[in-house]
């Protein structure tokens, strides 16, 4: 596999609920549209998603249409996903207990797809974005493929050591300020104004840009680093 073709794919039905834009917005992966036989979202060669929210899952289990489709994924990928988007639990009230415990179970042991939850559009737009940063990096290493094309690797490599801020936090990063230099030396505030980057992950970077041995002038264990000063200089 060539990984500069690595995508995300997301069905043209799909536009209206505003998922496209909360993904290229989010995504450091190219996101395109088109129309997907099986599914709502592609992610590269392996993975395919189909997004309900609570009432549509409640809908699809009543009519049996909810295994169909499982059914569908499991034989076009290797790795089926169903997101369900939302919080209001009052259209899972009029299924009975025991009817959503065995669809559930159907669905996670007989059709083997797990089912992960959001809150939100934009959630879900995280969810996956993450989903396809960590597919298109295990694939990579798999393939024994270079993952220079994706820009600021290296620097985002040595983000992600810092704790809280992990790879995907990292390319938004240096997305964001344009090189770990920017990074390191953005202020708290603005490193917070980065999605996704809370109080205690920006005071983490903070810490990682000025700390120093308590006694002397010798540099952080970071700083010392050869890949760090380089990254520091460029993206």
């Amino acid at each position: 596999m060539e990984t500069t073709e690595f995508q995300i794919v997301v069905d043209d039905r799909e536009q209206r609920g505003g998922l496209v834009a909360a993904l290229a917005e989010r995504s450091p992966l190219p996101v395109r549209v088109g129309r997907l036989g099986i599914g709502d979202v592609e992610i590269g060669p392996r993975v395919l998603v189909e997004r309900k929210t609570v009432r549509d899952l409640v809908a699809s289990i009543r009519d049996g249409r909810l295994f169909r489709q499982a059914y569908a994924l499991n034989g076009a990928c290797k790795r089926p996903l169903l997101i369900v988007e939302g919080r209001d639990a009052v259209d899972v009230v009029g299924v009975p207990p025991d009817s959503l415990r065995g669809a559930l179970l159907a669905l996670t042991i007989g059709y083997r797809v797990p089912m992960l939850r959001t809150g939100s559009t934009e959630e879900t737009a995280e969810l996956i974005a993450h989903l396809a940063w960590q597919e298109r990096r295990r694939l990579a290493r798999r393939d024994g493929v270079d993952t220079a094309p994706l820009p600021g690797r290296i620097a985002a490599d040595m983000l992600g050591v810092i704790p809280g801020v992990g790879d995907f936090r990292a390319q938004r990063l240096v997305r964001r300020f344009g090189s770990l230099g920017g990074v390191l030396a953005a202020a708290e505030a603005d490193l917070r104004a980065v999605a996704g980057v809370g109080p205690a992950t920006a005071r983490a970077i903070r810490r990682a840009a000025e700390d120093r041995c308590p006694d002397d002038d010798r540099p952080s264990v970071a700083e010392e680093s050869p890949h760090w000063r380089a990254a520091c200089g460029s993206a």
